[in-house]
């Protein structure tokens, strides 16, 4: 059986004449709104997907309106406490929703403490770090796609690289100092955001380890950073004990780009610019059920498919994208789940 995933991040989705964060003034007009949700909508045709994860929902009505009138208008759709304030994540699904949930909090405190086996007169004392709450909680969705077998879907959107900055000091007045410390403040919730979403996976993993998950979101990270990477997990160091390694593959996700990647002859995947920079921060990560070197794997992916036609690069073009235009790509992965045979039983990969 046949069926895709995608992310998409819809930049800023809020009915007419409403201001989101602490803006003055209405995001969109009546006409600007109409222009907004008949671009989505088009887009979500071009993707024909199965099951989306969307980001910077601000109204379920809003997101309801994009869906109006298409195949998607009856699905099953759920959306994570929309305030209208703050932006926050939604599946829709074809497939039946067995349970969702929002998690709002960080399941664990973070300590900092610092090496010091150079110098061993140094002394090293930990500090709590008092960040406990997702900037934008966590969207999990267990998702039946047969009858034998349902699926986890986690959506994501972590903090994003904007610096994080005293009162009184915007981007465009801070100096490279103080612009230097904020993104620096804005990188360490984010590396603790994806360590809380490491520990939500792996214990997930832990509860029923024959369940497969996907990853869907935007990391606000290039998908090498250090915050994918904690993410994802690292293969198992290939000189440990057969059984060693079968078991930390069970926790190891892929990156469908990478997996995309091996197949193509050139690799040009990207969902994002910034000041010239294409970046890939949204992202599909598959759990080790989907891996290619799995001997018992339950699926494969086909391929993954990128929609990011109306990004434009500032620094070479003087085009502009229109306002009701997301200034992300979406990401599309096309994934057979075989029907045949029992292999979902264990996940243990060619070691």
């Amino acid at each position: 059986m046949k069926f895709s995933v995608a992310t998409f991040n819809v930049e800023n989705l809020i009915t007419a004449n409403r201001p989101i964060y602490e803006e003055s003034h209405p995001r969109f007009t009546s006409q600007g709104y109409e222009l907004k949700i008949s671009w989505i909508k088009s887009q979500l045709l071009k993707m024909n997907a199965d099951i989306i994860g969307f980001q910077e929902i601000f109204e379920e009505k809003a997101l309801r309106d994009c869906l109006t009138g298409t195949t998607f208008e009856n699905w099953h759709l759920f959306v994570a406490k929309p305030t209208g304030i703050r932006p926050v994540n939604a599946i829709l699904s074809r497939f039946p929703i067995l349970r969702a949930e929002v998690i709002e909090g960080i399941p664990f405190v973070f300590d900092f403490f610092d090496e010091n086996a150079l110098d061993p007169n140094l002394e090293s004392t930990p500090i709590l770090i008092p960040i406990n709450r997702f900037s934008r909680g966590v969207l999990m969705a267990e998702i039946q796609l047969t009858a034998r077998i349902s699926m986890l879907v986690c959506v994501v959107h972590l903090k994003s690289k904007r610096p994080t900055l005293p009162e009184g000091i915007t981007p465009d007045s801070a100096s490279y100092f103080e612009a230097a410390k904020g993104k620096i403040r804005s990188l360490i919730r984010r590396g603790i955001e994806s360590a809380g979403i490491r520990q939500i996976l792996s214990d997930e993993i832990a509860k029923n380890e024959s369940k497969p998950i996907i990853i869907l979101g935007d990391l606000n990270d290039n998908d090498t950073a250090v915050t994918s990477q904690a993410i994802l997990g690292e293969p198992p160091f290939h000189q440990l004990p057969v059984e060693e390694k079968i078991n930390r593959w069970k926790h190891v996700f892929q990156n469908s780009k990478d997996v995309q990647a091996r197949k193509s002859i050139e690799n040009y995947h990207y969902t994002y610019i910034h000041n010239g920079h294409y970046e890939s921060l949204d992202n599909i990560f598959i759990s080790n059920h989907f891996a290619e070197l799995n001997t018992k794997k339950i699926g494969r992916i086909i391929d993954v498919r990128l929609y990011n036609d109306h990004i434009i690069d500032k620094t070479i073009s003087s085009d502009r994208k229109p306002f009701y235009v997301t200034d992300h790509g979406q990401v599309v992965a096309n994934i057979n789940l075989f029907e045949h045979e029992n292999r979902s039983e264990q996940s243990n990969p060619i070691v």
